[in-house]
């Protein structure tokens, strides 16, 4: 009797001796899930200040504005102006502002020891940074181009997916991929040798032989499969300027003599 193997069966790569150790992207690497966060149905209690937990790790900008917002607020204050409730995260039994530190900052400046907060569970620090970047994008002061930059790639490093960074965010895909980490494949040679590329300066760590230019065309049609399987919009402009950039480098390499 033939025994079946349960095992996945050999990709076109490793059959031809090629095997591709990394692709940099949220195509093989395990996705955070964006989860929806209801606030408006969250519990909303009078918390102390003194008792909320301000971490610069996971806020979404550079600076508090104490300057001109948080000064701005605190007279809005003084005029009785009613603010939206802080968004608290709690996590770890922490009170973690998610959003409203200028809001509370203005208060402290006031001598204002409570605050209104409305209060949701927080499963990880991935789900905390993402849904501070969602609150601040969507109001208040706007990002600068230099903090937007910085989000799309720590949520790039929590494993988020581009579509995902594009809800978020509310920025779109191609810029999304602008701002991703260079590309780097990673391919091994079968007589061991290893050679890392970076696609997007289309830079190698040495002069390629005529077997190891094979391998360079398997990774072309690696991100080209991936393109058709949906993870990369085949329209996507900067897809296409990536891939046009590592053909014409292609052309140019000089074969070992």
């Amino acid at each position: 009797m033939t025994s079946t193997s349960s095992s996945n069966p050999p990709s076109p790569f490793s059959r031809m001796g090629i095997g591709v150790n990394s692709l940099r992207g949220d195509v093989l690497k395990t996705k955070t899930e964006l989860s929806q966060k209801d606030w408006d149905r969250a519990p909303v209690r009078i918390e102390k200040i003194s008792d909320l937990t301000f971490d610069w790790s996971l806020y979404p900008r550079k600076e508090i504005d104490h300057t001109e917002v948080v000064r701005n607020y605190a007279r809005a204050l003084d005029a009785g102006c009613v603010f939206p409730t802080v968004k608290i995260g709690l996590f770890r039994g922490k009170k973690i502002i998610v959003d409203g530190v200028h809001r509370v900052s203005a208060r402290k400046l006031k001598k204002i020891d409570y605050v209104d907060c409305s209060e949701l569970p927080f499963e990880n620090e991935a789900e905390l940074f993402a849904e501070a970047v969602r609150l601040n994008a969507g109001h208040g002061k706007s990002f600068t181009e230099t903090e937007l930059k910085a989000n799309i790639r720590r949520l790039q490093k929590f494993k988020f997916s581009v579509k995902d960074i594009q809800a978020i965010t509310s920025v779109p895909a191609s810029e999304i991929y602008r701002e991703s980490a260079a590309p780097i494949i990673t391919l091994t040679a079968p007589g061991g040798r290893k050679i890392h590329c970076n696609i997007q300066k289309v830079d190698c760590n040495g002069q390629p032989s005529t077997h190891e230019l094979i391998q360079f065309k398997n990774a072309l049609m690696l991100i080209r499969d991936v393109a058709r399987k949906g993870c990369i919009p085949m329209d996507d402009p900067y897809f296409k300027a990536l891939v046009t950039q590592a053909l014409s480098a292609l052309r140019k390499v000089r074969f070992n003599a």
